[in-house]
């Protein structure tokens, strides 16, 4: 069994970084420990006015499976709402992908994800089901609540504790469309539509206060809830970080930075498959890269790219 793969990209993404780079950082660690083959389909999706320059930038991983996609293509109700945050839009369209994979299940990504070890069919979909990582839902409340609203449900499903992690995540193509169909058969309108009209602050609709308590949702507490309230989490799913799958999709290492152990986290004795160095902070790819790189690969190939991009943006 394959598994597909998305990543939203903007060549210069939030705060100014320089995602186009950074990704190559993913794609390297990808590279070196991803099983050949892991990948039936691997989509990078940007905006329409970039699809020519990140399909040339990514060339070099063709053999990965990128297949670069345009926003538009994916989701074309988006254009109704140009004001939507990056932020947001990244969430539809890890959701919305669904409909374009082959695959049974596929891992989200972002740009500032790295690969820490080997991965392959038998890590991340243990007896034919995806890993799940949970997170204390009192880290981030609202999501929990705002997607429950939007769901029509109560919130208190399963261990009302925990709940999905973020990205990098294992998501089930079957279940993201059940949620698309949900939100849409709930609130009588496709499901971009009416995730998009809620983030439009001129109307006066979402002056209200139930809709406004609708606003905090993503897309993993939508797909978790969703799950849960159908039944079906256990169908599609086993826990990350337990006694019979102990490897975590997740691990927090590298934050702080400066005091980030690599080699620890690169080791076997760390049970994290994957870590980020998120763009919050604003390290230019070339520093990050001089941190993990010797333990991707031994050539010169990515640091070289990367410090001329410095050098050039400099």
């Amino acid at each position: 069994m394959t598994i597909g793969a998305v990543l939203p990209l903007k060549v210069t993404g939030s705060y100014g970084v320089d995602d186009l780079n950074r990704a190559h950082i993913l794609f390297s660690s990808l590279d070196r420990f991803a099983e050949p083959g892991l990948f039936s389909e691997f989509y990078v999706v940007v905006p329409a006015d970039e699809v020519g320059i990140v399909e040339q930038a990514f060339a070099r991983w063709a053999h990965l499976g990128i297949k670069v996609l345009s926003e538009n293509e994916l989701v074309p109700e988006l254009a109704n709402y140009p004001k939507m945050r990056g932020w947001r839009k990244q969430q539809v369209v890890k959701l919305a992908i669904a409909s374009k994979m082959q695959a049974k299940f596929y891992l989200t990504f972002d740009a500032d994800a790295i690969c820490l070890k080997a991965i392959s069919k038998e890590t991340l979909l243990p007896e034919g089901k995806a890993l799940l990582q949970y997170e204390f839902r009192a880290q981030h409340p609202k999501w929990w609540k705002s997607s429950a609203r939007i769901l029509k449900m109560n919130p208190n499903v399963g261990d009302p504790a925990v709940g999905m992690t973020v990205t990098p995540a294992m998501l089930s193509v079957e279940l993201a469309k059940k949620l698309q169909q949900e939100i849409t058969r709930l609130h009588g309108k496709h499901w971009v539509d009416f995730l998009g009209q809620l983030h439009i602050p001129s109307s006066p609709l979402n002056w209200l206060p139930h809709r406004i308590l609708m606003l905090k949702w993503t897309e993993y507490s939508l797909y978790y809830l969703c799950a849960r309230k159908l039944g079906l989490l256990e169908q599609y799913h086993v826990i990350a970080g337990t006694a019979p799958y102990p490897q975590r999709l997740l691990v927090h290492e590298s934050h702080p930075y400066e005091q980030w152990d690599t080699a620890y986290s690169f080791s076997n004795r760390c049970p994290g498959l994957f870590c980020v160095v998120g763009s919050k902070t604003f390290l230019a790819p070339a520093e990050v890269w001089a941190k993990v790189g010797p333990f991707i690969r031994a050539d010169n190939e990515i640091s070289n790219l990367l410090a001329a991009t410095n050098r050039v943006q400099s």
